[in-house]
């Protein structure tokens, strides 16, 4: 089941709303509670106005490195909203983070790329995991760059904890493909070097479902899903209930 996306935002790459999936058990994600998206620093004023006034986003959780936030610390408007938890750390530059990915890696995203993650942002995704379980950071918007790779990551975790389908947590993913285009094209606008033709570039970017599907069956062969991962991080299973409560809807 692939539910589109309910917004867009005309200035904001890879804005939608993340709702209606079913989950295990009987229920359906809640509508209006979690937003995903790119960067927000080209954000037009009208699309400021729109997810203030009438998408009413209470918390941005901005997953960026500090190397990406721009010379003022965080740069989007509505910073007195924003929660800021890197996923990886500020001890080592964005340069040394990527080029350490990369060397273990390659440069294109792979499932395994995704558990590194998981392996080196236990706390991180702790943290970033504990404002799902409070009523008032919601509506909540969760954001890095590109809106596809840690963004994905941490809402995989939190889909897969409240029981959405793991085939339909890639579905979701893969939504983000549709906009790789307006992503490059932010990417160019903000001074970055994107090495390799178009076509190695967009292939680079790409999210088919399976890379998700990929990360998820990791995910529960190294630590036996999403709950017991973070619960190994220090998530209490009160707080993984609450996240359940406040994101199920009645069918």
């Amino acid at each position: 089941m692939t539910v589109k996306p309910a917004v867009d935002l005309e200035s904001v790459h890879n804005f939608r709303g993340v709702e209606g999936y079913p989950v295990a058990g009987g229920g359906v994600l809640r509508a209006g509670r979690i937003y995903r998206s790119g960067a927000l620093d080209v954000i037009t004023p009208s699309d400021v106005e729109y997810m203030r006034d009438e998408l009413g986003v209470a918390t941005i959780l901005d997953l960026r490195h500090p190397d990406e936030l721009g010379a003022d610390g965080i740069a989007h408007p509505l910073r007195e909203r924003v929660v800021h938890i890197s996923i990886f750390a500020a001890d080592s530059s964005q340069q040394e983070v990527i080029a350490e990915l990369n060397g273990l890696y390659g440069t294109g995203i792979s499932p395994e790329r995704y558990l590194h993650y998981l392996k080196v942002a236990g706390s991180q995704f702790a943290r970033a995991f504990e404002l799902f379980a409070k009523d008032d950071s919601y509506p909540m918007l969760v954001h890095c760059t590109a809106g596809k790779d840690r963004t994905g990551v941490l809402l995989a975790l939190v889909l897969d904890v409240i029981g959405v389908s793991h085939e339909d947590i890639a579905a979701d993913y893969g939504l983000s493909d549709e906009s790789i285009s307006r992503l490059i094209a932010f990417l160019e606008r903000t001074g970055r070097v994107l090495e390799g033709t178009p076509e190695e570039v967009r292939a680079r970017l790409a999210t088919p479902p399976e890379k998700m599907a990929g990360f998820l069956r990791l995910l529960q062969a190294h630590y036996g899903g999403a709950a017991a991962y973070l619960s190994a991080n220090g998530v209490r299973e009160a707080t993984l209930q609450r996240v359940r409560e406040l994101l199920i809807a009645p069918a």
